[in-house]
């Protein structure tokens, strides 16, 4: 049973979201425009970059374990809160190549490792997820505004300076939403024992998530840059990347409309389309106002579509079984295309710039969409987000 509704539970629960999301944002989104700046070159930015992904698809599971073992769920947390403030100022503090590498993957790593408690308290907590998950959004875009401010007006060292006080606050706020120190042990179900058995469709979605995820990571790394070289302004690039974050809002709001009423192909068709017409402004828009808008109505509106469907589409290709395995797998895939694609990124754009990186970027997302037709996601008749059976319960009540 779910606990009561208070303010205060709200309050707390939505802080985690908001500082969590912000502190990301503070390090990640204009880490590229950072680098650039401190003399590094596009493909020491990509190899930088790409730490994140390469550490947490390799030591991430360990935490996880850590997690399992203990059921230190609080204190573990908050510790590794503390070191990824800890390694973000170190990161700061540097300006050698192999060490930027080494510290923005641990920072990332320890902070990548707290995203499961975040969704554990929303998931235990009375409030519908999408009321909860806005706010993450919503601290997501504050922290990329921030962030374009401070590079711009001050020392770009303020800015890890906020990562680190933004990190430390979410470990406060874990420590007063109530998180247990000891989690209830989850007994498997019959249907949830063994390894998941590997299917055509599953293969292909595999295929799929290499290349939309390399191409979101890779052009993501970029963009900032692009921005601030059409707008001539480290904060308006800020400013037009805080308002695309925004555009998240209204899709996790309405997600219980479209996303169990669209098959899973077509979600898959749709995401990947609104992935081609951002890449074909951004390799042919000599407009800035149409880039700026494509980018505001397109960019986090991709990303955050992404994560729903692939719920969805693993859901269902898996039948309900075997689901945290395949999604597990499917990380790592991610991860992958993410480390692959962003580094071969920085070679393109040393060696030709930013209008052939975001052709190549193009091009691999034509054949994401391509790879989207021929997955086949047969429709099962389920809903996946239009609210809990505890919240149906809730207003059956209600009405009585």
């Amino acid at each position: 049973m779910k606990p009561e509704k208070s303010l205060g539970g709200y309050l707390c629960t939505s802080m985690i979201y908001f500082f969590y999301f912000f502190s990301m944002a503070a390090f990640g989104s204009m880490l590229s425009v950072y680098l650039l700046g401190v003399g590094k070159s596009a493909s020491e930015v990509s190899w930088i970059v790409s730490a994140s992904g390469l550490f947490t698809m390799i030591l991430g599971p360990a935490a996880g374990i850590l997690y399992d073992r203990t059921g230190l769920r609080r204190t573990l947390s908050i510790v590794l809160l503390v070191l990824s403030a800890a390694t973000g100022l170190l990161f700061a503090l540097t300006r050698n190549t192999a060490l930027l590498f080494l510290l923005h993957g641990l920072s990332m790593l320890f902070l990548n490792s707290v995203n499961p408690m975040c969704e554990q308290i929303a998931a235990a907590s009375p409030y519908r997820y999408g009321v909860l998950r806005l706010w993450g959004a919503v601290g997501y875009a504050c922290g990329t505004q921030a962030s374009g401010l401070l590079l711009e007006h001050a020392s770009p060292l303020w800015c890890f300076v906020l990562f680190a006080a933004t990190a430390l606050l979410t470990g406060g706020f874990f420590r007063w939403a109530g998180l247990q120190n000891t989690a209830p042990a989850v007994q498997k179900t019959p249907s949830e024992k063994g390894s998941a058995a590997v299917t055509r469709p599953l293969l292909l979605f595999a295929a799929f998530s290499f290349l939309f995820s390399g191409v979101t990571t890779a052009s993501g790394t970029y963009v900032p840059v692009l921005l601030q070289e059409k707008l001539g302004s480290t904060s308006l690039a800020g400013t037009v990347l805080f308002l695309g974050t925004l555009m998240e809002i209204p899709v996790i709001f309405l997600s219980n409309r479209f996303m169990d009423r669209l098959s899973g192909r077509s979600l898959l068709a749709l995401n990947t389309g609104l992935l081609l017409i951002q890449m074909l402004a951004y390799s042919f828009s000599g407009s800035v106002p149409l880039l700026c808008g494509v980018l505001i109505l397109t960019k986090s509106v991709t990303t955050m579509l992404a994560i729903m469907v692939t719920l969805k589409v693993v859901m269902i290709l898996t039948g309900g079984r075997y689901t945290t395995t395949a999604m597990s797998v499917l990380a790592t895939v991610k991860s992958v295309g993410g480390v692959v694609l962003t580094n071969v990124a920085g070679t393109i754009v040393d060696k030709t710039g930013l209008n052939m990186l975001f052709s190549v970027l193009l091009g691999l997302s034509a054949a994401a969409f391509l790879l989207a037709l021929t997955v086949r996601v047969p429709a099962d008749g389920k809903t996946y987000f239009s609210g809990s059976t505890t919240e149906a319960a809730d207003r059956k009540e209600h009405r009585r």
